[in-house]
């Protein structure tokens, strides 16, 4: 049999039923016409339906809402936009709040009752539907980052589904469940984190203060207050072609090369030759320009990075987080962010003597190590998930 997944319950057999999508859903076109909502809503591929304020701490949405779409709970819209990571767009239901609206652009729809709701939700959480999605539309009818699909060809594309409504809630009700483990340790990550922030708030001297509220037993007196540039060389990282990145860690390639911090901690991949050896570096330009991070080991860095180096015996972590808590409020907000090397040079950082460095810096490791592990766990976790997607659906 071809109509079957690879991966199946056991108890169930025979093949399962290819349905266009309007067979088994109902396009919704309900206007918000009498301003039920003034929620208006986006859709995030890792978070789904959430409110704009939320998600671009801002809303960008119209002022008049009475046009947009009014989508209530359990509902499913389609976002056309395309991104890295997801050529076809995304597809979620409302799952936070009672009801929002959205841009007419989406399309809307909800399932019908002889459907499971759970079995939908995580089908568009795959990548099954995107064989049919691509063959109604092409590369070259992108139009603005919107893939150009009509509502009527998206309602008419096929998905095949068990015929069996208890097969569809076994694999809905499993797939939540997943979905929930992967929820609750991601809470627990930002509890972790959140713990970190609120020590790293008590454990460095606050603005006007000389000492902090916070310290280990054995320790007193005013902490140093310097500029960078008298603690630091103050320089920056080089250019690096993508080609001669590999992305995996060999013999040949065993530094790390580091750029902006939107991803992996700003790990790009690995390169045969190091810039520098336990240092500190920062975003210079861009949305995260001020982000600072202690590079431990040989590394490479870009030129998108400015990066602190001393053979003074510095605890670089300890260091790190003390330029972090005062780094924000020197980048510059005219026209693109930026912080770049001679205003860091300039700024004033507070720093013990090297023994409370180091117990410091060991604190902020151990801590540092169980959120590394927390997101490691929810890593795969989500791989896993990524697999049971792949294998459950056809």
């Amino acid at each position: 049999m071809t109509n079957v997944p690879k991966l199946r319950f056991n108890g169930f057999d025979g093949e399962w039923s290819k349905k266009k999508l309007v067979e088994i859903a109902d396009r919704i076109t309900r206007k918000n016409k009498k301003l039920e909502s003034n929620l208006p809503l986006t859709i995030s591929a890792q978070y789904g339906l959430v409110d704009q304020e939320t998600f671009f701490n801002k809303k960008v949405a119209s002022k008049d809402l009475s046009n947009y779409f009014l989508v209530k709970h359990g509902e499913f819209a389609y976002n056309k936009s395309y991104s890295n990571g997801y050529p076809f767009g995304t597809i979620k239901s409302l799952k936070r709040y009672d009801m929002g609206v959205l841009s007419s652009l989406y399309i809307v729809f909800s399932v019908k009752e002889n459907v499971n709701h759970l079995f939908i939700d995580s089908f568009f959480d795959s990548n099954h539907w995107h064989k049919e999605v691509s063959t109604k539309t092409t590369e070259g009818a992108r139009n603005h980052g919107l893939l150009n699909i009509s509502p009527m060809d998206f309602m008419s594309s096929a998905i095949y589904i068990p015929i069996n409504m208890v097969e569809q809630e076994k694999i809905g009700s499993f797939l939540a469940k997943v979905d929930q483990l992967i929820e609750l340790q991601t809470q627990k990550l930002e509890q972790l984190k959140k713990l970190k922030r609120g020590y790293l708030q008590k454990m460095f001297p606050q603005d006007g203060e000389s000492v902090p509220r916070l310290r280990f037993s054995g320790f007193s007196g005013e902490w140093k207050e310097e500029r960078i540039e008298n603690l630091y060389t103050v320089g920056r990282g080089l250019v690096l072609s993508k080609n001669n990145i590999s992305a995996e860690q060999t013999k040949n390639n065993p530094f790390p090369v580091y750029s902006s911090q939107t991803k992996d901690n700003g790990l790009l991949g690995y390169y045969s030759e190091y810039l520098y050896e336990n240092a500190i570096t920062w975003t210079t330009d861009g949305a995260n320009a001020g982000t600072v991070n202690y590079r431990k080991g040989k590394f490479y860095s870009t030129n998108v990075n400015g990066v602190l180096s001393s053979d003074e015996g510095y605890c670089n972590l300890m260091m790190s987080n003390a330029i972090n808590n005062v780094a924000f409020k020197y980048v510059s907000h005219v026209g693109n962010p930026k912080l770049m090397n001679n205003t860091m040079k300039d700024i004033k950082i507070k720093y013990p003597s090297k023994p409370e460095q180091n117990k410091i810096s060991d604190f902020l490791s151990k801590l540092d190590q169980m959120i590394n592990e927390q997101s490691n766990k929810i890593d795969a976790l989500k791989r896993q998930k990524k697999a049971y997607l792949q294998k459950m659906f056809i």
